[in-house]
C-alpha cells in the first residue's frame, strides 16, 4: 500500500498524523455489506480533523481523526459492480466509491476537515490522456501479470530489481506501450491513489516514492534511474514527492458540493 495527500488551503497534516490514521483504520475496520458507518459529534471548537481513505481489493473505507489519532467518524463502502465490454469497470467503480465516501462523512464534521490522504494498491495502474483526461485503457490491477513485457523489462533493469516481476507497474506500462495503437504523446501513468487524488485536486501526474517504486523510481537517488529515463515511454512517468507531502487544494466545485475545508485555520500546526 502507498499513500498520497491533499491538503486544505491553510493547513498541512504531518506524516505522523497519517500514520496514526492508517494504523487506526487497520485496527478498527468497519464490517458489513454495502455501506456502514459510525461517528461522533463530540468535537472541540477550533479542532482540525484529518480524513484518510483506504482503497482495498473489495471495497474502500474512510476514517476521520484528530491530531491525537482519535477517530471521530469512520465508514466503509463495497465497490459497486459495473461491467464494460464484459469486464469489470474498476475505474468507474473506484470513482463512484470515492465520492460516496466523501458524501458519507458526517455533515457536521466536514467543515473542520483540514486535509485528505488516500491509500491504495501501489501497482494498480491507470493510464490517462492528459488532454481529454480520459483513461486510455482499462485499469491494470495490482496483482495482474504482464508476462509479455517481462523480458524487455529484465533487459533494461538491474538484475533482481523490484520491476523484474510480471506484476510490476513498469511491466504494465511496457505492455500497454507495446500494444496501444494510437498516439501516446499525451499519455500519463498514474497509480490508483494518484488518480483518485487527481480527481479531487486536478494536478495531473503527481505521485510519491512508495507508489513509484514498482515503476522503477530510486528513492536513494531521489529520481528515476538513467536506464529508465532513456526509454521512449519515460514521458509517461509521474513526478515523485515524499509520502505525506502537500500536493494541492481541493477543486472549488467539489469543496462547495461537500462543504469541506470551510473553516479558516491558522497556517501553523503544532
Amino acid at each position: 500500500m502507498a499513500s498520497s495527500i491533499l491538503n486544505s488551503a491553510c493547513s498541512c497534516v504531518d506524516f505522523r498524523s497519517w500514520r496514526k490514521l492508517r494504523s487506526r483504520m487497520l485496527e478498527c475496520g468497519v464490517s458489513g455489506k454495502g455501506r456502514s458507518a459510525i461517528f461522533t459529534n463530540d468535537i472541540e471548537i477550533g479542532k482540525k480533523l484529518y480524513l484518510g481513505m483506504d482503497f482495498g481489493t473489495s471495497g474502500a473505507r474512510y476514517s476521520l481523526i484528530d491530531g491525537e489519532g482519535i477517530i471521530h467518524a469512520e465508514g466503509k463502502r463495497e465497490y459497486p459492480l459495473y461491467m464494460k465490454e464484459e469486464k469489470m469497470d474498476w475505474i468507474q467503480s473506484w470513482k463512484d466509491t470515492l465520492f460516496l465516501l466523501l458524501d458519507d462523512v458526517p455533515v457536521s464534521l466536514r467543515e473542520v476537515v483540514a486535509s485528505i490522504a488516500i491509500d491504495g494498491t501501489s501497482a494498480t495502474t491507470i493510464i490517462i490522456d492528459s488532454r481529454s483526461e480520459e483513461p486510455l485503457s482499462r485499469a491494470f490491477l495490482y496483482n495482474e501479470s504482464c508476462p509479455d513485457a517481462l523480458p524487455l523489462v529484465k533487459s533494461i533493469a538491474p538484475a533482481k530489481h523490484t520491476v523484474c516481476s510480471g506484476s510490476s507497474t513498469l511491466c504494465k506500462l511496457v505492455s500497454w506501450w507495446n500494444s496501444y495503437p494510437s498516439s501516446k504523446e499525451s499519455a500519463v501513468l498514474l497509480h490508483q491513489a494518484d488518480w483518485l487524488l487527481w480527481l479531487l485536486h486536478g494536478k495531473l501526474g503527481v505521485s510519491d516514492y512508495n507508489n513509484a517504486l514498482k515503476v522503477g523510481y530510486d528513492p536513494e537517488m531521489d529520481s528515476y534511474p538513467p536506464w529508465l529515463l532513456s526509454q521512449p515511454y519515460s514521458h509517461l512517468l509521474p513526478s515523485v514527492q515524499d509520502p505525506g507531502t502537500k500536493i494541492g487544494y481541493m477543486k472549488e466545485d467539489i469543496r462547495t458540493q461537500f462543504g469541506m475545508f470551510l473553516t479558516s485555520f491558522p497556517s501553523e500546526m503544532n
